[in-house]
C-alpha cells in the first residue's frame, strides 16, 4: 500500500481513537479514491460527492475493520460499490475524458502515466459504452495494477466474474476501438 503504515492506523484504533485513525486514512488515500471516482463519474462534482460518501461509509465501518485488513483495497471496494450504486440509480454512466482534467484544479495529484496516451479520448469513449462493473474492473486492473483476486475482493464477486468482466471489456475494446 502507499503512504500509510498499517501500524499507525492499528495503533490509533487500538487506543480507541477512531478520529485520528480516520484522519490518517483520509489524508493518505483521498487522492487515489478521488482519481478513481473522477474517471468513473465524469465530473469532479459527482466524484467529490462520491468520495465524500465513500469516506463517510469508511468512517462508519472503521471500528469493525480487522487489523489485517489491507486499507487501500478496502477503500476501493467501498468506492466501487458507492459508484455502482450511484450509477444504477442514475441509469446513466458517463466517463470523463482524460484530457478534460489535465491542467485543472481537479487534476488528480497522483502520477497518471495513462495521461500520455494520445488516444485517451477514444479510450474514454469506449469505456463509456461498458457496463459499470466491467469498466471498474478494467480500471482497477489496468490503471491501479490490482490482480484479479484483489479485484474480486474489492468488487465483492467471484474470480470467475472478474475474469468475465475484464474479458468482456477487452472484447469491447477490440470491437469498438477506432484506433489504427
Amino acid at each position: 500500500e502507499y503512504g500509510l503504515p498499517e501500524s499507525f492506523l492499528t495503533s490509533a484504533l487500538a487506543k480507541g481513537d477512531r478520529e485520528a485513525a480516520f484522519e490518517l486514512l483520509y489524508n493518505a488515500y483521498r487522492g487515489r479514491i478521488f482519481t478513481f471516482l473522477l474517471r468513473c463519474a465524469g465530473s469532479s462534482e459527482t466524484a467529490d460527492d462520491l468520495a465524500q460518501e465513500t469516506f463517510v461509509k469508511a468512517y462508519g465501518a472503521l471500528a469493525r475493520c480487522e487489523p489485517e485488513t489491507k486499507l487501500l483495497p478496502w477503500l476501493y471496494r467501498i468506492a466501487n460499490n458507492t459508484a455502482i450504486d450511484h450509477f444504477r440509480r442514475r441509469t446513466h454512466f458517463t466517463w470523463l475524458p482524460f484530457i478534460a482534467i489535465g491542467g485543472t484544479a481537479q487534476e488528480p495529484r497522483a502520477i497518471d502515466e495513462h495521461g500520455r496516451v494520445p488516444e485517451r479520448a477514444d479510450i474514454a469513449t469506449v469505456l463509456a459504452t461498458l457496463p459499470p462493473e466491467n469498466a471498474a474492473a478494467l480500471l482497477l486492473h489496468a490503471t491501479e495494477g490490482y490482480s484479479y483476486d484483489e479485484i474480486a475482493k474489492i468488487q465483492g464477486c467471484t474470480l470467475a466474474a472478474v475474469r468475465s468482466r475484464i474479458a468482456r471489456a477487452r472484447a469491447a475494446f477490440k470491437e469498438r476501438w477506432p484506433g489504427p
